[in-house]
This record gives structure tokens, C-alpha cells and sequence, in this order.
């Protein structure tokens, strides 16, 4: 089903009129909003084809997944966007893609999300009485994308801290397992952020960038800004995380040397203790250590001599 809001400008007010009632010719205050959620593939195609929009543009604007990416025909610019639609950060399901078509007095959405609350935010507001251009409702969901990500991130950081002061008092497997997650989660995200970044420092170093024929250079520094802002912190909770898993390894790997010490110390004492026991248990007939009355006493001064000299030696080496 196609949701279409049409601004009509003599009466000066929004409508909700059919895509077949849309007129073929848009008067010059006119406005348009088609939605296309829950259109099916071929009202999709009916509505690429009935803006002319290129083929190269309506391939990847139909496209279930899309990296992000902005790119210019002379009517229709697209615009893809990623937003982050979970609620946290210890699983990832799936981005919200925002797929946007737009022109001066067009615009085309299309939001695959599976999470209500963002997809309310990703819905453009229209205001009653007003005629906001179609760039207006652009600059909201890219913003409304953007703060998708911010509000998590920072909630995310007295995670971060709790984890720190877990694993310092008692860290165990489960909380390494927690830290993995985390850490995929964020470099999924950070790709995501790197890519529209990218976008917008192409626009704002690039003269003649199809951005500002719709953005002023302040709204472009804006979105640049909070993306690169965005990866930032993506990158610096990474890289915090990566630190917690290798203090949490080097924990556990000086946890099992000490444990493997005392193990290789009472291994080093009982082995001259077994060479003794086992050399007279053998079952040789000519052993003349045997037939001395005081031998049982003798060999077991000798493993006492021994023991106890082996923890004596240990401990003037500091082993112990």
C-alpha cells in the first residue's frame, strides 16, 4: 500500500489522496510525500517508474540492504542511511535502513526497521498549515538516524565502566563472553558510521557536492560533525573494550602460571621421593640395602632430607 501525503497549495493544507489521484503535473508550491513501507514490490516499481527515477537509483533504492551512500541524478538524489534499531548493544539483529529518494518538491521514503519506536522517529512529521520543503524532512531523519546511535553510545559508557570494575574485583568467562559481544556489536556499528561519515566529508569538502543543492555548508558540518562524532566514540569504546579482554587474558593466564608453580614445585620434591620408592620396590633378589635393619628409617630420613631441602631451595631462590 502506498501512503501518499499531498500539500495542496490553494488550499494551503495536507492531504491523503490515492497515487492514482496524484496529478501529472506539480504546480510549483506543491509538495509531496509518498511512503512506501508497506507497498509492494511492484507499487515500488510503479512509482520509480512514474518519477522517471534512473534505473541505477531505483536498483538500490528497492534493495533490502545497502551500505549507506548518497549519489545525484539531475531530479532525484538518493540518499541511504543506517540507523542502529536495538536497544542496547549486546546483540545486533539488523540496522534500520532508510532508503530516500528526494528532489525539491518530491520526496520518497522507504524505512525497513524492526524496532516501532525508531520507525516513529524516522517518520516524517508534517506539520499542520505548514508547507516544509522536502529538505526539511531530509535534515529531521538524518538526525533522527544520527541519534539513533548517541543515545545508546552514551548509555552505553557506565556500561562500560561497571565492566571495568567487574573485572577488576571478579571477572570470570561470562563477563569475557559479554565483552566479545560488545566488542562485535561496536565494529559492526563503526562501519556503518564510517560509511556516512564518509558521506558528508565528501560533501563538506567537495565544492560541488549534490548535498549543498539542497544543505547550507553549516547544515552539511552539522551532519559531518555527529557522524565523525559517532565513530569516535565507537572507535574509543572498541578500543577500551579490546584492552578490557587483554588485561582480562593476562589476568587469566598469570592466575594459571601461579597454579602451574606450585604444581611444578610439589612435582619437583615428590620426584626424588618416587625415584627412592620405586629403586627398592624393584624385584631384584641382590638388593643390600634391604637386609639392613634401620633401612625403612634410612630411606625415609633420605626423603625427608630431600623434601624438605627442595621447599628450603625454593625459598632461598625467592620461588615462593
Amino acid at each position: 500500500m502506498i501512503l501518499l501525503n499531498y500539500f495542496e497549495p490553494e488550499t494551503n493544507s495536507w492531504q491523503q489522496i490515492s497515487f492514482a489521484r496524484l496529478p501529472s503535473q506539480l504546480s510549483a508550491d506543491a509538495r509531496v510525500w509518498l511512503n512506501l513501507n508497506d507497498a509492494s514490490a511492484e507499487e515500488i516499481q510503479q512509482v520509480l517508474h512514474r518519477f522517471a527515477i534512473a534505473p541505477t537509483l531505483a536498483e538500490d533504492f528497492s534493495r533490502k540492504r545497502h551500505p549507506p551512500k548518497l549519489e545525484t541524478q539531475p531530479d532525484f538524489s538518493l540518499l541511504i542511511l543506517r540507523g542502529y534499531a536495538d536497544p542496547d548493544f549486546s546483540e545486533y539483529t539488523s540496522s534500520a535502513q532508510v532508503n530516500l529518494l528526494y528532489s525539491k518538491q518530491v520526496l520518497i521514503s522507504l524505512m525497513r526497521c524492526h524496532s516501532a519506536p525508531l520507525l516513529e522517529q524516522l517518520t516524517p512529521k508534517i506539520a499542520v498549515g505548514q508547507s516544509l520543503v522536502v529538505t526539511d524532512w531530509v535534515k529531521q531523519l538524518i538526525l533522527s538516524v544520527s541519534g539513533s546511535y548517541l543515545d545508546k553510545l552514551i548509555a552505553f559508557e557506565d556500561v562500560l565502566s561497571e565492566l571495568e570494575d567487574n573485572k577488576l574485583q571478579r571477572g570470570n568467562d561470562e563477563q569475557m563472553a559479554l565483552m566479545m559481544r560488545y566488542r562485535s556489536v561496536l565494529r559492526k556499528i563503526n562501519r556503518n558510521l564510517a560509511y556516512q561519515k564518509d558521506i558528508f566529508a565528501d560533501a563538506l569538502y567537495e565544492e560541488k557536492s549534490p548535498l549543498l543543492n539542497h544543505f547550507s555548508g553549516p547544515d552539511v558540518r552539522d551532519f559531518y560533525e555527529k557522524f565523525e562524532r559517532l565513530h569516535s566514540m565507537t572507535d574509543l569504546y572498541y578500543d577500551q573494550l579490546s584492552d578490557l579482554v587483554e588485561g582480562y587474558m593476562s589476568t587469566t593466564s598469570h592466575q594459571i602460571n601461579e597454579r602451574m608453580k606450585v604444581l611444578t614445585m610439589v612435582s619437583t620434591i615428590f620426584i626424588p621421593l618416587t625415584f627412592i620408592a620405586g629403586l627398592y620396590g624393584m624385584n631384584f633378589v641382590n638388593i643390600p640395602e634391604l637386609a639392613n635393619p634401620n633401612g625403612y628409617y634410612y630411606a625415609l630420613l633420605a626423603m625427608a632430607v630431600l623434601g624438605v631441602g627442595g621447599l628450603f631451595w625454593f625459598k632461598f631462590k625467592n620461588w615462593w
